[in-house]
């Protein structure tokens, strides 16, 4: 992500509703609380923008909890194809809806997924409950199961709470038992919507570097025990970037004008972290004259580069960072023109796993 094309859109997130059969304590987008869907029109303006706008492009269907609105996914899926766009299509689900027959439907549909689980049941009820307080682990586990039934293959995402971290190990086990596992993506805690309300918080330092470390270990040793290996999205992201000799100075699309992500309403942000945040809001798909390029210029976070933020410019492992989650630090300190400590110590417990390994 060494340099920034102009015109060229590389993700799409439609967040195809904001109703959920869930109600998770740190839900940034505040899932459940509005039963709100996209309608197709907004749905299909946005990926005719994006579409005229980029070469091969990913749609991430987000929510809420997408699968309640199939009918809208199915139906962008058929558009893109009969359009015949480059594009690709992955989901973030809760996992609680994954039957037998709506895995056989994702499969058809050719839908990358990604399964949102924070740990064993006793931390994952209390922090991925139903709305009548009820633990979702067991319905989420068996969607897992239902997926390794059918040979999909999906990746855990990992809120990282102090609670959960401490998991970490033992989330491993789990993924390597259940068999539709390829490998988990960390994603530290972010205070914004009902995270922001105090009922959660983030690992500190010290158990954030053990659980990882720890982690880290226990895959290698399944892997080497002839159990599945269990990748870390992060770890696979650094080797990339040390065997091609890449740079990242800027840490994702957010901030290079090639993302956008897409509410129910036609609302446009450039990260579904920021979504309802006034001071990322950059316009409405439906709005004829819509173009990200002009709102995102006017941005202070516009083009955030690693090279001129306070903490980062002298760090030597800057350019296989990028500078850290955008949404997190505004988060945590309402500013964009620093990283936030906790990536900055997550990425550094990856780098020093990776150097190492010698992958």
């Amino acid at each position: 992500m060494t340099a920034h094309r102009e015109n060229s859109l590389k993700l799409l997130v439609l967040r195809v509703t904001d109703a959920c059969n869930l109600y998770c304590r740190y839900c940034y987008a505040r899932g459940g609380e509005s039963k709100r869907d996209m309608p197709w029109e907004v749905a299909r303006r946005a990926v005719d923008y994006v579409a005229a706008r980029s070469g091969h492009f990913k749609i991430q269907f987000s929510g809420g909890e997408p699968l309640l609105n199939l009918p809208l996914i199915k139906k962008v899926v058929a558009y893109v194809q009969e359009r015949n766009l480059a594009a690709t299509f992955q989901l973030q689900t809760n996992g609680t809806l994954l039957t037998p027959a709506m895995v056989r439907e994702i499969k058809k549909l050719g839908l990358a997924l990604g399964v949102s689980l924070d740990g064993m049941p006793e931390v994952n009820d209390a922090l991925r409950p139903f709305p009548d307080g009820k633990g979702s682990t067991l319905a989420t586990i068996q969607g897992l199961q239902n997926l390794a039934a059918e040979r999909v293959k999906a990746g855990l995402t990992v809120v990282l709470t102090a609670a959960s971290t401490e998991q970490l190990p033992r989330l491993v086990e789990l993924a390597a038992y259940l068999g539709s596992v390829h490998g988990l993506s960390l994603d530290l805690f972010r205070p914004l919507g009902r995270g922001a309300e105090g009922e959660c918080t983030g690992p500190d330092p010290d158990l954030l570097r053990r659980q990882v470390r720890t982690a880290l270990e226990r895959a290698r040793e399944i892997a080497r025990q002839g159990g599945p290996l269990i990748r870390f999205r992060e770890v696979e992201r650094l080797k990339y970037l040390l065997t091609h000799s890449g740079e990242r100075r800027y840490y994702c699309y957010a901030t290079t004008g090639q993302s956008l992500a897409v509410l129910p309403d036609g609302s446009v942000y450039p990260c579904a972290s920021l979504g309802g945040l006034p001071d990322f809001y950059l316009g409405s798909i439906l709005d004829p004259d819509f173009s990200h390029q002009e709102a995102m210029v006017r941005r202070a976070w516009w083009r955030r580069n690693v090279e001129k933020m306070q903490g980062c410019r002298d760090c030597p492992e800057r350019l296989l960072c990028g500078g850290g989650c955008l949404a997190r630090a505004y988060a945590y300190s309402g500013r964009v023109d620093i990283a936030f400590p906790g990536d900055c110590e997550l990425r550094k417990i990856f780098m020093l796993w990776v150097k190492e390994e010698e992958f």
